[in-house]
């Protein structure tokens, strides 16, 4: 099911979507729902007592940027790990 809004974006905003996405509403969708995925994460990890900052997102990014480029296997490997997590977070069994 979907619904019907209306938001306004900057134009610069509106124009780099428009470049680079044939369908923004599924573009914002996409996006919205990366930030509802990590707010359930962190939510999962205050759960179990670990406090996950915007400082300590940001100083992890600065460290992967930092590393050399994963191979498209091991990326694939990857992705197959975190498809294998439940919506909470934990491996699932």
């Amino acid at each position: 099911m979907t619904r019907r809004i209306t938001i306004s974006l900057p134009d610069d905003v509106a124009a780099y979507v428009e470049r680079t996405q044939g369908n923004t509403s599924g573009f914002i969708a996409g996006v919205l729902r990366r930030k509802m995925r990590a707010d359930g994460l962190r939510a999962a990890w205050a759960q179990r007592g670990y406090l996950v900052t915007d400082e300590d997102v940001e100083r992890t990014r600065e460290r992967l940027a930092a590393l050399p480029p994963i191979s498209d296997e091991q990326h694939a490997r990857n992705l197959e790990w975190l498809r294998q997590l439940d919506d909470e977070g934990t491996a699932a069994a």
